[in-house]
């Protein structure tokens, strides 16, 4: 009774489609922000876009809302396919006819939700010079200054997160001299005298290197990254063959049934 009346598959499957489609939704909003004026850290393609019904230089991320907003089309689909079978009893129910089509409705929103995205994120142009210059902007890499003061000097987080915090407040980039003096005045230390120069205030301060130096698991190190994406690769492939074998599977199943007519 249970495997006929049982449509778990059915709710996983939109559950699946729902989490992707909030992280799709999440890109989708980031390229419209960056896209904007104000960000201007991309331009989408104009396959992507569409200009404006009143003013005729701008282009509207037509593509990108529409994800946004068809993220809520197949959370609908999820919610509605529960409701359905909440409280149904064991055995088949008529009442399941009724999931059967938000179970569509939500897989071919994903799908093509992530095809809309694949392209507009592979055409799109970055402003690098933009990105890169704002990589800095409001003291960005203080964090990696506490870390690089931990890592050269030994001297405890907190201290070093109370001397970079000291720095923050004078809102300008701090040189050695400008280190030395906060760090004597709250930990009766000058960094210069333990191994932390000015290259390594430099190094600290520079974006380039905030990035290269995270490379554990997950970093955004160009060498993690490029290892996940070449992980993530791998796995697709995995799972396209055995996606192709449980078709295969389905496939030999059918042709049994027809030879049995």
């Amino acid at each position: 009774m249970d495997a006929v009346s049982t449509r778990d598959f059915l709710l996983e499957a939109l559950s699946a489609s729902a989490i992707l489609m909030v992280n799709a939704s999440r890109l989708a909003e980031e390229l419209i922000l960056w896209s904007t004026s104000e960000f201007g850290y991309l331009e989408l393609d104009d396959l992507f876009t569409s200009t404006s019904s009143i003013m005729p230089q701008k282009k509207n991320p037509d593509t990108a809302e529409l994800v946004r907003g068809k993220t809520g089309t197949v959370f609908g689909s999820l919610v509605a396919a529960l409701a359905i079978v909440k409280a149904l009893p064991m055995s088949y129910n008529r009442d399941l006819q009724e999931a059967t089509p938000n179970l569509w409705r939500g897989i071919s929103t994903t799908r093509g939700a992530v095809r809309i995205l694949a392209g507009a994120v592979s055409s799109a142009k970055f402003n690098k010079e933009r990105l890169e210059a704002a990589s800095g902007a409001g003291f960005s890499t203080a964090t990696e200054l506490a870390d690089s003061l931990v890592r050269r000097t030994r001297i405890p987080f907190r201290n070093a997160h109370q001397i970079v915090g000291a720095l923050a407040a004078k809102r300008e980039v701090p040189t050695i001299r400008d280190l030395d003096e906060v760090a004597e005045r709250i930990a009766g230390f000058r960094p210069s005298e333990r191994g932390f120069g000015k290259k390594e205030l430099e190094a600290a301060l520079d974006p380039k290197e905030n990035v290269a130096v995270r490379s554990r698991i997950g970093g955004p190190a160009p060498e993690e990254t490029g290892r996940m994406v070449a992980d993530r690769r791998k796995r697709i492939e995995e799972n396209g063959c055995l996606i192709e074998e449980m078709k295969g599977r389905v496939d030999r199943a059918l042709a049994a049934l027809r030879e049995m007519r």
